[in-house]
């Protein structure tokens, strides 16, 4: 039977990336602290799945993010929400993020919201979409379904899970994953106050067990202001590397083991001058 992580974060959204940390970069068959003044939020223990008693499927897994009401990003997350509630993944068919959400425009309702910019945060249009894919991503990861097409942040920031996000933008940075369980899974997102839930509903396939290393190779950034109206003050922050393992097991057997390894950039502090 497959677990149902829950956890509760918070994310800045964005979309430039990190280095490494796609799917399966080692499978095989068989066997820190956060930025200043500001604490981590990491995965909870599983609690049983529920039955559907609309069609009988199984929850797979669910993760919820948090975030501040009343803040920009929300109406972002509310929007990316909406499009992917509801979407359901054949067995054997996959699904891409940017495909079922769409662009992000402001003639969609879109609205600019902090974004992560190479080594900075700044305000863009649709910033805070991110959080959708990053709770999908968490899902998805614990469901133990197969996740073809993934980019993480360039930079960690504490309210996500670190090595465990993924960052998309319109067109070119895309979030895919493949249904490979026996079933349909069907995806259910909702925003509740200050939270976003997204569970997945099918057929079990895998028992999933996740663990993460502990960060290493520590980089330090420099500090800085800056004038300019898209500035977002930045506490700063190192850089690391980490690594995410997932094994699959059926019936108590080990079926493989993946590997998620990330780089992120250290985090500069930044101080905005010209608000």
């Amino acid at each position: 039977m497959t677990g149902v992580p829950v956890a509760v974060v918070a994310l800045a959204g964005g979309y430039a990336f990190a280095a490494g940390g796609g799917p399966g970069l080692e499978s095989a068959l068989g066997g820190g602290s956060g930025s200043a003044g500001r604490r981590p939020a990491d995965p909870v223990s599983a609690r049983p799945a529920d039955t559907d008693p609309r069609d009988g499927s199984r929850r797979l897994a669910e993760f919820t993010t948090g975030f501040k009401p009343g803040e920009a990003r929300v109406t972002n997350i509310r929007l990316g929400a909406k499009a992917v509630d509801g979407h359901v993944v054949p067995a054997g068919g996959s699904f891409s993020f940017n495909k079922v959400v769409g662009p992000r425009s402001a003639a969609r309702g879109y609205v600019p919201a902090p974004t992560i910019v190479g080594s900075r945060l700044v305000d863009d249009l649709g910033g805070g979409i991110c959080q959708v894919s990053a709770t999908l991503w968490n899902a998805v990861f614990e469901a133990g379904l197969s996740i073809t097409k993934s980019h993480p942040h360039t930079l960690w920031m504490p309210e996500y899970p670190k090595g465990r996000e993924a960052a998309v933008a319109w067109p070119s940075l895309d979030f895919v994953w493949r249904n490979d369980s026996a079933g349909p899974v069907r995806i259910r997102a909702r925003v509740d106050g200050g939270s976003l839930t997204v569970s997945l509903w099918g057929t079990p396939k895998y028992e999933v067990k996740t663990v993460s290393s502990k960060r290493y190779a520590l980089t330090r950034a420099g500090t800085f202001s800056d004038a300019s109206r898209r500035c977002v003050p930045m506490p700063g922050g190192p850089g690391f590397q980490i690594d995410v393992y997932r094994t699959l097991s059926q019936h108590g057997r080990t079926i493989r083991r993946d590997r998620f390894h990330t780089v992120y950039q250290p985090e500069p502090k930044v101080t905005c001058t010209g608000r």
